[in-house]
């Protein structure tokens, strides 16, 4: 069982990797476009997410 090593307390900040980021919103999804190694953390993430709801999640 791996660690949960994120951080999602501050929106502004990005949980993999604690850079900042432009915005909340869209700042989380162009950092993830432009960083490899968040967008592989953050397709895990959404993996593992995914796993434990039942049916396709909506958003």
């Amino acid at each position: 069982m791996s660690v949960n090593t994120t951080n999602w307390s501050d929106p502004g900040t990005c949980p993999f990797c604690g850079d900042e980021l432009s915005s909340p919103g869209v700042g989380f999804i162009d950092h993830i476009d432009e960083n490899a190694t968040c967008e592989t953390s953050f397709d895990q993430w959404r993996g593992n997410l995914a796993g434990d709801l039942a049916g396709e999640w909506g958003g």
